[in-house]
């Protein structure tokens, strides 16, 4: 699998989650053989705002590399600046190897303001962070999404084919709705139906936890 100049083996990612998958976790899964790791989200707007708690989540050390630093947010300029402004307050080997934005988070303060999974009802304006972010930043932009709002919104082949124009350099599917939030079973063969439309990579993402699942 390659993502801009990085090239890996396998393409095993830990898979971020908030309030889990901080310094100490993410260093020992690298231990582990995780070929990448990604931060918690982190807010675009608390980043430009300053807000000194977030932006100690941005922390990557060395021995987690390659880390991808992961931003949510609605605004393409907010989401922008905060990419901007957190890889080039970084040291060289602190720099995220990637951008990932946070298209799926399904959680009702997050989703229903329009941020996380809210925005695969707005592909466009998705389109645009993406479009904005790549612009901002010299390493891959990635994204993770969700297969769409709800059983009767399933839009994530029509909206990983607008990132993928977009600009964006992998792609990250979390084979369930926003409304399912962690319930029921992952729908892996939609995942192969998103990889079969696209030349990027894409990563699977839910139920997957074991070697075997894996």
């Amino acid at each position: 699998m390659q993502i801009g100049e990085l090239v890996l083996k396998h393409g095993l990612f830990l898979a971020p989650m908030e309030g889990y998958t901080d310094y100490a976790m993410r260093a020992v899964c690298r231990k582990e053989g995780a070929e990448v790791v990604v931060t918690e989200m982190i807010s675009a707007k608390a980043v430009c705002f300053g807000d000194k708690k977030t932006a100690s989540l941005a922390r990557i050390t060395k021995e987690e590399q390659p880390c991808a630093l992961q931003i949510f947010g609605s605004d393409p300029a907010y989401m922008a600046e905060a990419a901007k402004r957190i890889y080039e307050g970084l040291g060289d080997s602190e720099k995220p190897a990637i951008i990932d934005i946070n298209m799926g988070c399904p959680m009702p303060k997050i989703a229903n303001s329009g941020d996380g999974c809210g925005l695969m009802r707005t592909p466009e304006l998705a389109g645009e962070i993406v479009k904005a972010v790549t612009k901002a930043v010299d390493v891959p932009v990635t994204v993770k999404c969700r297969l769409g709002w709800d059983k009767g919104n399933i839009n994530v082949l029509d909206f990983t084919k607008r990132m993928e124009d977009s600009g964006a350099a992998l792609l990250t599917i979390h084979g369930r709705t926003r409304s399912m939030l962690y319930s029921g079973v992952a729908d892996w063969d939609m995942i192969t139906k998103v990889k079969a439309q696209l030349s990027i990579p894409v990563l699977a993402n839910g139920d997957i936890v074991s070697g075997e699942s894996a």
